[in-house]
């Protein structure tokens, strides 16, 4: 696995985040690396606006989410219509070590329920500053044992599913995964949609947590 320049990408994002006209925060500072947050208010009228949550590198393993994030920023492509708010590269220590843990030894994406670790306490005390609710979330990950991409989702309310249509999107680069168990986990079609909200015995992820929080559909890719 190559190990990324996490310096040097934290660097690039933020000087993409404010060409592209986002405010840039710091929520923390972590191994030498600062914990970025950025956010955007629309262009458009207020009864229009959708907030739209983007999280990536929780997992230390996982690159290429933040750097996707990057490439979407480089080039300015997220809609102007919609509120942004995003954590692009939350586990740096991790991620200069390639480790899905943090430095420490924690899973990022399992301390939503003790917050035991810096990063996360400093993410949630952030993010509850900056929405009230939201409308949208999607969790940038990458499962090297997968046969092809997959999406977990949470909507439990009456909001229309987005998860065919990112499969859609999605299928015209990738596979998508035909497997009917993922993770342990019943599966149709790449598509993941528990009927309840899971209570994970290892500890919350950032997807139930948010949820919990601030309602929406939320999409873990």
């Amino acid at each position: 696995m190559r190990i990324m320049d996490v310096d040097q990408c934290i660097h690039d994002l933020e000087q993409a985040a404010q060409a592209a006209g986002f405010s840039v925060s710091v929520y923390g500072e972590v191994d030498g690396a600062r914990l970025l947050g950025l956010t955007r208010k629309a262009a458009t009228q207020p009864e229009n606006n959708r907030t739209v949550y983007l999280s990536a590198g929780i997992h230390g393993d996982e690159p290429a989410g933040p750097l996707a994030l990057l490439e979407l920023l480089q080039a300015d492509a997220l809609p102007r219509e919609n509120n942004w708010v995003i954590c692009p590269l939350m586990n740096p220590s991790g991620l200069k070590r390639g480790t899905r843990e943090n430095a420490t030894g924690i899973d990022l994406n399992r301390d939503y329920r003790d917050f035991v670790s810096d990063e996360i306490r400093g993410h949630r005390d952030w993010i509850k500053r900056q929405v009230p609710s939201l409308d949208l979330g999607i969790h940038l990950h990458e499962d090297w044992e997968a046969a092809g991409f997959y999406l977990y989702e949470l909507n439990f309310g009456k909001s229309l599913s987005l998860a065919k249509t990112l499969l859609q999107a999605a299928g015209q680069f990738l596979p998508i995964e035909t497997a009917e168990c993922i993770d342990g986990r019943s599966a149709r079609s790449g598509i993941i949609r528990p009927d309840t909200l899971p209570d994970l015995p290892e500890g919350q992820p950032e997807s139930i947590w948010l949820y919990q929080q601030f309602g929406g559909v939320l999409y873990t890719l």
